[in-house]
Formats: C-alpha cells, structure tokens, sequence
C-alpha cells in the first residue's frame, strides 16, 4: 500500500516552518522537505505584519507543491495558543435500554454539549478529558462498550477567525486544496505525552521565543490553557539592554550561559567576532531574573486555572526558548517548587524541544483519517 504523504505548518513566534513527509518505522517519520522563514511574530493575538506573514505563507505554499509534486492536498496548520480558547463541558446522553457505544453515539454527546455560535472563532478540534459509563466505569474510549448512560467531560478548542482568515485564504488561492487549522497545543500534549501521565494530570509549558503557552491536559482533552508574553527573546533583551550590545551578540551571550556552575568575576564570555569581554556573573545575574519574571508568569498562570495540580506533577518544559539554556530547568524547579522536565520528540536526530511543535503537528496529519 502506497504512504499517506503529508505537510504541516507550524507558525511559530519568531519563524513559520512546514514540513513534507510520511510515516516511518516504529511511529518515526520520513521526512521529504523542509522549509522555514523568519517574520516578525505576533503578540495578543495580532500578527505585527500580516503582509510579511501572507508572503511567508506564499513561499511556503509553493515549496510543498514542489516538495510533494502535487501529491499533498490537505494542509494542517498548528495554531498557537494566543489564537485560540478553551472551553470544557460536561455532558450526558441516555438510551431507551442498555446497547453497545458507536461512534455516532459519541458524536451525539460532543454535539449536544457545544453549540457554536460566535462569529470571532471557529471550532477546531474537540476531544475528551474522561468518558462514563452507567457503572461508573471511567474510559477514554467508550465505543464498544455496553451501557445506558454516556458520559463526558469534553474539551473544545475554538480558533480565532482572525488567524484563519489571515491564513487560510492565502493558502488556498496558491494552490493548497484543503487547510485544516489545529491546536498545536493539543497536538504537543497527545504526542509527547504519553497516556498514563495524561489520564492523571499533565502541565506543559512552551516557550517560544515571544511567547509562552502554558496548558494543563488530562486524558485526551485541554482543561485550561493561557498563553503571555514572555520566551526566549526577552531573555536575550534584557541582556541587550543590560550590556548595550546588538541583539545577535546577546543571543549568542545567552546561549553560551551554564547557570548550573558557580563562577567568579575571573571568568568572562567572549564574543569571537569582536573580540569583547562580558562577564559572566553579571549575564547569569540578568539571565536568572528573566527565568524569575518567567516563573511569575507561570504561576500565575496555573493559579488563574482554577484547577488543583498536585505537587508531585512536574512541569514539562518544551519549545525552543529557554531548552537550550544550561541550568534553566534547575532553576525553574527552584524557584518554583516543583519538579520540571524538558521534553522532546523521541525521534532519532530530531529529539530536540525546538522540533516539539512540528512533529506533534505531523504525528497528528498523520493519525487523521
């Protein structure tokens, strides 16, 4: 049987980046293409230049035809946090008599718990937290199951109809035949978590290089999610500021930082194409208090969501704004009382934070029928 090829789009904060390929060995990917442009990013959920983005998406458009010769039809695009909203419901649906679950039944309680009817968002992806049955047993998957009573806690994710129509429509008129919008946070929780850990309680932050998304999921469904703000790129800002240097010079400062060791004022960074000294104690200073502000978001965050995460749930870090960043996830854990983990795709040569979005974005292109 012929592969199922796909593409997928990920609008990341600093960059928007697509992918071509089809499924590999053990869960892996084959990939065929791969192509990424740097733009200027969004903030509360505006793009700064909406011209550059549409040129972008252009660009994009015509690498993937090139790429796949035509053969991809469908398009999915991760939409980020800032673009989208959370709702969750509960609901019930009840039989005449006792009858084995269908599908249909299942699409029966996710309609009769969400209407939509706004006219700024679109619907696009709904999952469940937990199914129950009439015996109270608790599953992810009902169907095929016997009982009188279906129910749910059910989780919809709504898009603003102000990213897809700065998206879709530029797609489309340079050839893309389907564009399908989806929560590339949803698609990072399924795919990089695995199900045990959500069917208790997962948090996942992705920081980027703008912007944070932080998202609490529990089994197969978003119960809250907030982005701000704050990634990698205000690190590197404060350090601009700080020491009075270009913002290329600061990123490359950053990146050299090991906030794990303790060093005195003996040690310097030095900038090899200018020859210029900093010290480092004074960038692990600067470096460490933008974790801090980072942290207050967080918490922010995760006390705005109303729910009660246990201590014992560790908050998984991913993205590529502060991975990198020696000591980061030690000091997070400190200053948040927490456990944190990085995590990645376990992909061979791609098993890094900053691939988290794309191919959460196509283990999802790929699992649609």
């Amino acid at each position: 049987m012929q592969k199922r090829e796909v593409a997928v789009i990920d609008v990341g904060s600093s960059k928007i980046t697509a992918i071509i390929g089809e499924r590999g060995t053990n869960k892996t990917f084959l990939i065929k293409g791969r192509y990424s442009y740097e733009y200027d990013g969004f903030d509360d959920g505006v793009f700064f230049d909406v011209d550059k983005l549409q040129r972008v998406l252009t660009s994009l458009s015509a690498d993937i035809k090139k790429a796949s010769r035509g053969s991809v039809n469908t398009v999915y695009v991760g939409v980020p946090g800032e673009f989208t909203r959370v709702f969750v419901k509960d609901s019930q649906i009840s039989f005449p008599k006792k009858k084995k679950i269908q599908e249909e039944d299942v699409d029966s309680l996710f309609e009769s718990a969400f209407v939509m009817s706004s006219n700024k968002y679109t619907l696009i992806n709904r999952s469940a937290v937990v199914y129950e049955l009439d015996d109270f047993r608790r599953l992810a998957n009902p169907v095929g199951s016997s009982s009188q009573i279906l129910k749910g806690r059910l989780s919809f994710i709504l898009c603003s109809n102000y990213f897809i129509e700065a998206v879709k429509p530029v797609l489309e008129n340079a050839g893309i035949k389907q564009v399908e919008c989806v929560s590339s946070a949803l698609a990072e929780a399924l795919y990089l978590v695995d199900a045990e850990t959500r069917d208790r309680i997962a948090l996942i932050a992705d920081v980027g290089f703008i912007t944070t998304t932080l998202t609490i999921i529990q089994g197969d469904g978003i119960l809250y999610q907030k982005a701000f703000p704050y990634g990698g790129g205000y690190i590197t800002a404060e350090i601009t500021e700080k020491f009075n240097v270009d913002f290329a010079v600061a990123e490359k400062l950053k990146r050299k930082i090991n906030l794990s060791r303790v060093l005195t004022g003996a040690y310097d960074l030095v900038d090899g194409e200018n020859g210029d000294y900093y010290p480092i104690d004074e960038i692990q200073k600067a470096v460490k208090q933008s974790l801090d502000n980072l942290c207050e978001n967080i918490s922010n965050a995760i006390d705005s969501s109303g729910f009660s995460v246990p201590e014992y749930v560790p908050l998984m870090i991913t993205g590529g704004g502060i991975a990198y960043i020696r000591g980061a996830k030690e000091h997070l854990s400190g200053r948040l009382g927490s456990a944190v983990e990085i995590i990645a795709p376990k992909m061979p040569l791609m098993d890094k934070p900053t691939e988290s979005n794309l191919l959460s974005l196509m283990e999802l292109a790929l699992e649609q029928r």
